[in-house]
């Protein structure tokens, strides 16, 4: 659902603003809008650990993650 925002903005932003979008070929409510949800996205990024932050992480421990191991693990959990 789309909602109407009013913003106070500097004139010289404005006129640029205008003819950027129409530069563009859109409106100056859609690339305020494709701002904002970038930038949402960015910061819904830096909320979740990044998958390379975590590479490695686990190595210092030592653990041994073959097939093996992990079958004889699995035995032992479920059928002693």
């Amino acid at each position: 659902m789309k909602t109407k925002l009013t913003l106070s903005v500097d004139k010289d932003l404005v006129r640029f603003a205008r003819h950027q979008a129409k530069t563009e070929g859109t409106s100056v409510s859609a690339m305020f809008s494709k701002l904002l949800n970038m930038q949402k996205i960015q910061s819904e990024r830096k909320a979740v650990p990044s998958a390379n932050a975590m590479i490695g992480t686990l190595k210092a421990y030592k653990i041994d993650d073959s097939k093996t191991a992990i079958r004889s693990i699995y035995a032992n959990k479920h059928f002693n």
